[in-house]
């Protein structure tokens, strides 16, 4: 019986194994058939279907062997599952039904062609979220992060209404800032969202003000998807952009936007992995307010610095000045004012007087050796995250990184992937120092 069983199942993954051949080539029916031979070689021929030595997992389901892809091993994993060839793994189970069966094996192959009509993975809030595809209207209520997220894939024709910061920003969004705003981001106008007929509603996972929101959409209307991802936290960015690109059918675009940026992360990692911790330059990264820092500053740490004050956990906190002044930071960063709506340099550059000036700081060596810096926030704790870092790395290690031009990498992020024009050599204020970038860029 359980031979038959078998042989019943190698019938049916060869009968999906066909359809989905039949419609992925244009070819002839040989082709067809030498491709699906093939295939069944794979799935009765032990080889290496599973993940790689990389622990990243991509959580979507149809994503059977648990790497970070979806592709025609998933295919075969699968089929080896049915034959208990294989052990069975959650993501195997594409269609979400509670069971692996042909049916999996049909949904991942048309996840492969672009051609699911629904697609199951799990967000940012560990929430198995289910979406009909194609996913065509958009609502996003967030900051301007998740619409650079969609700008930058190529999916922003699917939005429909933004919310107020993203009105406000017409450099950045030419397009989207001329939707309809469904309100502020911590308090939108469900009614305007109703009236809009979303698929999908995007916003964050911080606060708990986003938790109801979730429950009031889904509560007015439980046909609207809400998703929730961070959008521009470092350990996390990758993976979004990946799902965002499966969820809107933006796959290459969404690998191409993560080369870029791990390619010139990639290479600041490798030339400050090798400096001891006791070597590190000391920091300090001020913002929400005078004295107020976070030790969860992550971009410090990946440009290669160490944070004066790690122990904090969570949001900026206030610190002593006394204590900021006794764990004497060599370069101190405050994030502060500027953006690509102002050309003018004299806030930031008030601002760094001030830091300059306060008491006691005299003998602090960031002030000394003149190593303080305005930095625009939103180049850094955002989905530009790797442009600050850039700036980071360089003022951190001048001479490690010498030919490392932070203006260069924002400039061509612009132009490939956002799209705009904006020449960042004549418009924006992004950082200062009054020898190292006096114009603010």
């Amino acid at each position: 019986m359980k031979t038959k069983n078998k042989t019943i199942a190698l019938l049916e993954i060869a009968v999906v194994l066909c359809s989905v051949f039949l419609v992925a080539l244009p070819a002839t029916g040989i082709a067809a058939d030498q491709n699906v031979q093939q295939e069944m070689q794979k799935v009765i021929t032990p080889e290496v279907l599973t993940a790689s030595e990389d622990d990243y997992i991509l959580e979507i389901y149809s994503n059977a062997n648990e790497d970070d892809t979806i592709d025609m091993r998933d295919f075969t994993y699968t089929a080896r599952i049915i034959l208990e060839l294989e052990d069975p793994t959650d993501l195997a189970d594409a269609n979400f039904d509670g069971e692996i069966t042909v049916g999996d094996m049909a949904q991942i192959g048309l996840i492969i062609l672009g051609r699911e009509h629904e697609l199951t993975f799990v967000d940012s809030m560990d929430r198995i979220v289910t979406v009909n595809k194609p996913v065509e209207r958009v609502i996003i209520d967030f900051w301007i992060d998740a619409a650079v997220t969609l700008q930058s894939l190529k999916a922003e024709d699917v939005v429909v209404g933004v919310t107020d910061v993203i009105i406000d920003e017409p450099i950045l969004f030419p397009e989207l800032s001329e939707l309809p705003c469904i309100g502020v981001v911590y308090w939108p106008d469900y009614e305007k969202i109703l009236e809009l007929e979303p698929d999908v509603v995007l916003i964050g996972t911080d606060y708990m003000t986003f938790d109801e929101i979730q429950d009031t959409i889904q509560s007015l209307n439980p046909d609207i998807v809400v998703l929730r991802f961070d959008y521009a936290v470092p350990s996390s960015y990758a993976d979004e952009v990946t799902k965002l690109g499966y969820i809107f059918d933006r796959e290459e675009e969404a690998e191409e936007l993560i080369d870029f940026i791990e390619g010139h992360l990639s290479t600041i990692e490798e030339k400050v992995s090798d400096i001891p911790d006791d070597e590190r330059v000391k920091v300090y990264v001020e913002w929400w307010g005078d004295y107020s820092t976070t030790g969860s500053e992550e971009y410090i740490e990946m440009a290669g610095g160490n944070n004066i004050f790690s122990e904090i956990v969570g949001y900026p906190s206030a610190v002593d000045r006394e204590v900021l002044i006794e764990r004497d930071p060599e370069v101190i960063i405050r994030l502060w004012g500027g953006g690509y709506q102002t050309d003018d340099v004299t806030e930031m550059r008030n601002k760094r007087d001030e830091i300059m000036d306060r008491p006691g700081f005299a003998t602090v060596a960031a002030v000394d050796s003149e190593c303080v810096y305005m930095c625009y926030s939103n180049i850094i704790v955002s989905t530009t995250y790797f442009v600050g870092v850039s700036y980071y790395a360089k003022w951190f290690y001048p001479g490690l990184f010498e030919n490392l031009d932070a203006n260069a990498i924002h400039q061509e992020y612009l132009d490939r992937f956002l799209r705009i024009d904006f020449d960042l050599s004549e418009h924006g204020v992004f950082v200062y120092h009054p020898e190292q970038h006096p114009d603010g860029r």
